[in-house]
This record gives C-alpha cells, sequence and structure tokens, in this order.
C-alpha cells in the first residue's frame, strides 16, 4: 500500500513537472526575436534609429560608440539622428533573425536628402511645372493625382543636385492635384524621403 501512494506521488510530481515545463515552453514560444549589436566610435554618445515595418527603436550609444537593441524577427535599416533632427543611412538593411545577435562592424553612411522648397511656377490647361529644391544633392520624382492617394508618378530626375524641376503631363483641365515629392540618393528607397502635401488648379 505504502508502495502504491509513493508510485502515486511520483507520477504526481512527474505530472506538474512536465505540465510547468510546458508552460514555460509555451511562453518562451511567443517571444521571437534576435539582438542588434555594435561599436562604432564615430557615432560615440549618438542616437542611433533602427527602423523596420513594425515601426521605429531609439537607441543611444555609449562614450565607446557602443549600443544594442532586442528586436523582432525581420529586417531593417540602422539610422543616425544628428543633432539637427536630420538622419543618416548608416547600414540600408539589417536582418534580425531569431535566437541571434547581429553585430554591426561597419556603416554605409547615405544621407538622406530633405526637400526644403516646393514651388509650381507654371500651370497650363493640361500640364504643370513644379519645382522643388532639397539641402543636399539628390535624385527625384513626383508622386500626383486628384486626390492625397496620388496613384500617378512621374519620370525621375536622376542627376545628383539641389535644384530639380519636372513638367507633369495629361493633366484634365480646371482639376485640383495633390502631389508630393519623393527626393532619395541613388534613386535607392532606403533614402528616400517624403514631403508633405501639396496642390494646385489646373487651367480651364
Amino acid at each position: 500500500m505504502k508502495t502504491e501512494k509513493k508510485l502515486m506521488v511520483i507520477m504526481i510530481c512527474l505530472i506538474g513537472m512536465a505540465a510547468f515545463s510546458g508552460c514555460l515552453n509555451s511562453s518562451e514560444s511567443k517571444i521571437q526575436g534576435g539582438m542588434v549589436a555594435g561599436e562604432l566610435p564615430q557615432f560615440a554618445n549618438a542616437t542611433l534609429l533602427i527602423r523596420g515595418s513594425a515601426g521605429e527603436t531609439s537607441v543611444n550609444a555609449d562614450a565607446a560608440g557602443r549600443f544594442s537593441a532586442s528586436l523582432p524577427a525581420g529586417r531593417y535599416q540602422l539610422l543616425l539622428q544628428n543633432s539637427k533632427g536630420e538622419l543618416i543611412v548608416i547600414r540600408r538593411e539589417l536582418l534580425v533573425e531569431n535566437n541571434l545577435t547581429l553585430v554591426v562592424t561597419d556603416v554605409d553612411l547615405i544621407p538622406i536628402p530633405r526637400v526644403t522648397s516646393v514651388s509650381v511656377p507654371m500651370i497650363y490647361d493640361n500640364s504643370a511645372i513644379i519645382e522643388w529644391e532639397t539641402d543636399i544633392e539628390s535624385d527625384g520624382h513626383v508622386e500626383y493625382g486628384t486626390t492625397e492617394v496620388y496613384g500617378m508618378a512621374s519620370y525621375a530626375d536622376t542627376e545628383l543636385k539641389t535644384r530639380h524641376r519636372i513638367q507633369l503631363y495629361d493633366l484634365q483641365p480646371a482639376t485640383t492635384y495633390h502631389f508630393r515629392i519623393a527626393a532619395s540618393r541613388y534613386s535607392l528607397d532606403s533614402t528616400t524621403s517624403l514631403s508633405r502635401d501639396f496642390a494646385f488648379t489646373t487651367e480651364p
């Protein structure tokens, strides 16, 4: 009888331990992600941004340029934000995988242009000329349409310069068009910045 009781107690303990272990495994399986770390002395005490489809994570590098961040698995960009709030791409792509640490040892250093001024100097019944300037040399194009969803894009001005001029064709008369500028470096999506929305109305 005592032997049966001992066996029963052992079985209950084993079942309890298995259930507890299962709970731990279940909670751990929900945590999917990895680590991004690096030591970049040139960015000592700087604010770094790790940008992905899920949003942005801000990380402060220490006095030696060391930083680290835990992130969900996915693709990210590593950017530097300077004292003026301007962004520079440090690494164009970081692939974070589950249970792995990605160490950043080198950088791309591609500045992201900002649109500083926009104008529409000439408007016709079926076309319009868009001009804009950027703070650094850039290429770019115009996204436009009859709503803020846009839906159309101009040809790209691929020459790196600070002043740009593009003409939009095949517009409808007496129609209001919304547009914004997409400025970039070397037509890279990772260095593209978008201006705010602007609008103009074509002649009747």
